[in-house]
């Protein structure tokens, strides 16, 4: 709570001296801090504007949305970036009215630097890999029950899981009662993890909900194959049959049958990566996002 206090004195001050015109906050601590700072400042207010992504289901995140969504009354203007999170706050009228979608967007990939040291070495079959924090939400259990079935049909593949977190220990020790140490790589936090996706040959999201996933993102950026669970905003980025192959949450089967399709089939695998790639391009580019924004900073500024 000190540390805290201390941060809204700082950010209270800084807006003070500097006189900002927009302060644009993400994440619901930093709604706290920026709402407390706010209603301290004697004179001119800059306009508040918050990124609503709200991605974990559950008691802890409900709660956390419940005291955010308290907050975001004295914000000025919201976004969220995909229109399943737009839906989300249908639960508060007054924040959706003041809500717009503002995708989430990827720089133009580049792997000009080579690779640290500490990838595994392939042996000649498909990589299948998932790229994130190693939380529940994440399905990375779904993920190791999959690769059991694709392994029962493609004994050659092999699977990396590029993150970090707290499940890690429990995970390894699934890796070993599902049989699979010699085929699943546990590479860790890495800097340079789109070599890992560029390396793969498919990439998959099992999470049980995503707002808008940039992993998800990226790898289309990289012409990439992706499987990815049916939640949140995924579907908007993953038209199944087009950009990428769809599943249910919490179904390996489904997962394990789509993976099975795109290993087993590379020129369809290709082709769903080529039209993602095609459609980063043309919808989620770093200007396009900056675009949007700069229009909603103007907009709120009445300037627009």
């Amino acid at each position: 709570m000190r540390r805290l206090a201390g941060s809204i004195r700082w950010l209270r001050r800084k807006l003070q001296s500097e006189r900002f015109s927009i302060l644009h906050c993400h994440e619901y601590k930093t709604d706290l801090m920026a709402a407390l700072a706010d209603c301290r400042i004697k004179g001119p207010r800059p306009r508040l504007i918050a990124t609503v992504r709200h991605t974990e289901p559950g008691f802890q995140m409900g709660l956390f949305q419940a005291l955010d969504s308290l907050v975001l009354h004295r914000f000025d203007s919201l976004t969220v970036p995909s229109r399943a999170a737009l839906q989300e706050l249908k639960r508060w009228p007054a924040l959706r009215r003041r809500s717009q979608v503002i995708h989430h967007a990827v720089e133009d990939v580049s792997l000009d630097k080579a690779p640290t040291p500490g990838w595994p070495s392939r042996n000649g079959g498909p990589v299948i890999s998932i790229v994130g924090r190693l939380k529940p939400v994440k399905g990375h259990r779904i993920f190791l029950e999959s690769a059991r079935k694709v392994l029962a049909a493609r004994p050659d593949a092999q699977f990396w899981i590029v993150g970090a977190g707290d499940l890690r220990d429990e995970l390894e020790a699934l890796t070993l009662r599902l049989g699979l140490k010699g085929a699943v790589s546990f590479l860790g936090y890495r800097d340079d993890a789109g070599h890992a996706m560029a390396q793969s040959d498919v990439i998959v999201c099992a999470s049980s909900y995503e707002a808008f996933p940039r992993a998800v993102l990226e790898a289309l950026a990289l012409e990439r194959p992706v499987v990815a669970t049916s939640v949140g905003g995924i579907p908007e980025i993953v038209i199944d049959g087009q950009t990428g192959l769809l599943a249910p949450a919490g179904d390996p089967d489904s997962l394990a049958a789509a993976v099975l399709r795109l290993i087993n089939d590379p020129d369809f695998a290709q082709r769903l990566a080529a039209a993602g790639r095609r459609l980063v391009a043309e919808r989620y580019t770093m200007e396009a996002q900056a675009s949007a924004l700069a229009a909603l900073y103007r907009e709120v500024l009445g300037c627009a």
